[in-house]
């Protein structure tokens, strides 16, 4: 007697362990791969221009990104705010002080 009531238990956690494995999705147990990031249109080139007046700062042979910075020739420091197509818009930040990041010269004793 006692021998059949273990094998009905054991059939019926057999069932239900089935039935679980069934009702719940695969997806439940494994991780979901992460999508590729989707490809970035290359050109060969990108000009930045300031968003406040429109005047190109430069062009570059490499692709730019947002929140990307640059210096200008007039050593003043932008963003890029927006990019269409090979136009990334860039905000200016700040002057820059290029004196306080000259090396400074060795004085011989």
């Amino acid at each position: 007697m006692l021998k059949r009531r273990w094998l009905i238990l054991l059939g019926l956690v057999s069932i239900i362990t089935v039935l679980s494995l069934y009702v719940i999705p695969v997806n439940f147990f494994f991780h979901k791969q992460a999508l590729p990031a989707p490809e970035l249109k290359k050109y060969a080139y990108y000009q930045i221009i300031d968003e406040a007046t429109g005047q190109t700062l430069m062009y570059v042979p490499i692709a730019v990104s947002l929140d990307d910075e640059l210096v200008s020739e007039t050593n003043k420091r932008y963003q890029i705010i927006r990019i269409e197509e090979n136009r990334a818009y860039a905000r200016f930040i700040e002057d820059i002080d290029i004196k306080k990041y000259r090396p400074i010269p060795n004085n011989p004793k």
